[in-house]
């Protein structure tokens, strides 16, 4: 089934209770009774009921002269108006806001229930403003008012498998491109030959027009309260959050264990094709590690990607000083050459005296924990994919905490790092900084993931150059960590894994 949308619900419900509401308005101007008449009066005989006096200004705006029926039924044109909704309010801020919609029904309620056709419209129009209210608090929007013309969306399931997400990238892709949904952006790769890796370095001088987004809360000299205030402002203004844009929109994915569910949406801002996002449908922040559900979905993907002859691999960039551009947990996923990227084949070349624990890649100036996966075919299932990939990304994570607190002069707040998958390693990459400033030219290089796994962008050609001239290594270990990693391995990082498997 799928997932209810709530203010599409009220709005059906709102519409009935609305023509309800003019039709019974239309009917009081002849039948005209106030329906509350029974508090308080008096029976006659003969003469019938007599209202209480403390109900004569009801008496006089509902049966002597019919104001009541006549603001209501304006009040319910007005409602239809909005919610059907007629052409010149289409896609404006008063047809977006659910909460203007609130208020509506409500004085709706109030004027109906006072006469005795309107009772029923009453009811319905309570109950069309509690939902709306339901919808608030989920913090849905009604922006695809704009995208669909006024139209309603559909809310039909749109949970697919891995495989069926994989497929559709590309007419999708295509899709959000052609309508102005997706924007991307040419570049010209470059490669540049370093401590024995060949870094990719990409040049875009679009990204310089691209929106900058604060980053996520928890930043080193943010206090609690005010993180929890950003963190407030995020989940207000989440551009991950459903209902999602439907040309940027491939598909849904839902744990079956955990009951977790996902959007797969596709990057806006897009620089290599194909370039997708796998978002939580429940607001996680982005300073929060992967759980097992999180690094399931993620390799199915991986797999579904292999099966379909592509190669993929996913990075994670967690916290304020890893790079990340938004408050909302997303997994990003880049395709890439057969020997996938850079640092990877770096890793595939370690030769590993014992299996079954992190290593290091000690020709990498910067602190780096590195696990090589075992063999999964295609068809793992995702209790398989759990037990070998979760308890891995657990003793890196501690390595990462570990490295972290060797370092002495670490900015104080939560760690941030970089996580990259393949679908044989998994790398942690612990960050001290977000940001590196190219020597003379002053430049400001913002680092994530991707940069730690041998592609670094650049917005302009004299940035490239200053890039080359730094030294990749030397950037990279500007906002990294210098490595413990021999220290740490030889103490008990991997117990648990022993213990576990023992």
């Amino acid at each position: 089934m799928g997932k209810l949308i709530w203010h599409e619900l009220s709005r059906y419900i709102s519409l009935t209770a609305s023509v309800y509401a003019v039709w019974a308005s239309f009917w009081g101007f002849f039948f005209r009774k106030f329906f509350w008449d029974f508090i308080g009066g008096t029976l006659r005989s003969p003469g019938g009921l007599q209202p209480s006096p403390k109900f004569a200004v009801f008496i006089t705006i509902i049966v002597k002269f019919p104001i009541v029926q006549i603001v209501t039924m304006v009040l319910g044109f007005i409602i239809i108006a909005l919610e059907y909704p007629i052409p010149m309010l289409k896609g404006t801020a008063i047809h977006r806001s659910i909460a203007l919609r609130v208020v509506l029904l409500i004085l709706q309620a109030a004027g109906t229930v006072l006469f005795y056709q309107g009772t029923n419209a009453a009811l319905w129009s309570l109950i069309a403003a509690m939902f709306y209210i339901r919808a608030i608090t989920l913090r849905e929007k009604m922006e695809e008012a704009t995208r669909n013309k006024g139209q309603p969306v559909t809310t039909c399931s749109s949970v697919m498998k891995a495989s069926d997400i994989i497929s559709a990238l590309s007419s999708r892709f295509e899709a959000a491109q052609s309508s102005g949904d997706l924007f991307f952006f040419p570049s010209e790769v470059s490669k540049h030959e370093e401590i024995g890796i060949e870094w990719e370095i990409r040049l875009c001088t679009a990204l310089q027009k691209k929106p900058v987004v604060s980053p996520p809360s928890g930043e080193a000299g943010i206090a609690p309260s005010q993180a929890n205030q950003l963190d407030e402002t995020a989940k207000n203004s989440d551009p991950f959050a459903p209902p999602y844009v439907p040309n940027l929109h491939v598909g849904d994915l839902r744990d079956e264990s955990s009951g977790a569910e996902y959007g797969v949406l596709l990057n806006k801002y897009s620089v290599v094709p194909h370039h997708f996002l796998l978002v939580t449908k429940e607001f996680m922040p982005q300073t929060s590690p992967l759980l097992p559900h999180d690094l399931v979905q993620t390799y199915l993907l991986l797999l579904a990607a292999r099966k379909a002859r592509k190669n993929y691999f996913a990075f994670y960039n967690c916290g304020s000083n890893s790079g990340a551009s938004q408050n909302h947990k997303h997994i990003q996923f880049i395709e890439v050459e057969d020997e996938g990227p850079p640092i990877e084949r770096l890793a595939k070349a370690a030769n590993l005296e014992v299996s079954g624990k992190p290593f290091s890649l000690s020709s990498v100036p910067y602190a780096n924990h590195v696990y090589r996966l075992p063999t999964l075919s295609n068809g793992a299932s995702p209790e398989q994919l759990e037990q070998v990939l979760f308890l891995p990304f657990l003793s890196l994570l501690d390595l990462v905490i570990s490295t972290v607190r060797h370092a002495t002069d670490y900015p104080s707040g939560t760690p941030s790092y970089n996580v990259i998958l393949t679908l044989e390693h998994m790398h942690l990459i612990p960050r001290r900084w977000e940001t590196y400033t190219l020597g003379e030219s002053g430049a400001t290089l913002s680092v994530n993931s991707l940069g730690f796994a041998g592609m670094l962008m650049v917005k302009s050609e004299s940035e490239r150059q200053a890039l080359e001239q730094e030294k990749i290594g030397t950037v990279l270990r500007g906002v990294g960590v210098e490595s413990a990693h021999e220290l740490q391995v030889a103490g008990t990082s991997m117990e648990a894994m022993d213990e576990t498997s023992a």
